[in-house]
């Protein structure tokens, strides 16, 4: 099964919503325009996203100081997938309060978890698996909005992630998605992918 291999520039996780229900995909900005179902993508987190835990307040989801971390920071870097979380295709009006992202499983050889960093430099953690996936592991997002976080895997290799998004719409009330499964490569790892073209090209399965 030939897929899209994603390793730079702008990309959202995007929620849409048509015919009553949520359509969760990939929406590539750059370097071309295109939209993937969530299997026909992989998002690869290539050599430089790699780093260490700063331990302290992070410990708890990163590991202690000095724990390997690979990274999808909130700037974007050329050499990574600047990858945000997308409602923009939402009319806001049509919604009451927040559309729910919600992490359902991960499968993968450490923790996948996303958070954001407050004004006084402590992480505010929104999904992690760290302690395993409850409820509360969760992003909210505005109707008609784009948010960036840092989402990070504590070991190279293949994950899949899989997410589900809720909503209250003002005419067809709570809707839920099915479940959408993402996939990210944490480079370098021996691998079951092929990986062929750099940023935008076909990723094969050998």
């Amino acid at each position: 099964q030939a897929q899209t291999f994603i390793g730079f520039g702008h990309v959202d996780i995007g929620i849409g919503y048509e015919d009553q229900a949520f359509d969760l995909h990939v929406h590539q900005e750059e370097p071309t325009e295109q939209e993937f179902a969530p299997g026909e993508a992989v998002f690869a987190v290539g050599s430089a996203a790699a780093g260490v835990s700063p331990g302290g307040a992070f410990a708890g989801f990163l590991g202690p100081a000095g724990a390997p971390v690979w990274t999808l920071p909130t700037t974007e870097n050329a050499n990574l997938p600047y990858l945000g979380f997308g409602t923009e295709e939402l009319t806001a009006t049509d919604w009451s309060g927040n559309i729910t992202l919600s992490l359902k499983a991960v499968s993968g050889p450490g923790n996948f978890s996303v958070w954001s960093v407050n004004g006084f430099g402590a992480p505010e953690v929104r999904m992690s698996t760290a302690n395993g996936i409850s409820a509360d592991d969760r992003l909210a997002l505005v109707p008609g909005s784009h948010g960036h976080f840092n989402v990070g895997f504590s070991a190279p290799g293949d994950y899949l992630v899989t997410l589900e998004a809720s909503g209250t719409h003002l005419v067809d009330g709570l809707r839920t998605s099915d479940p959408a499964t993402y996939r990210f490569q944490v480079i370098p790892e021996p691998s079951t992918w092929a990986l062929t073209v750099a940023g935008g090209g076909a990723l094969a399965l050998t």
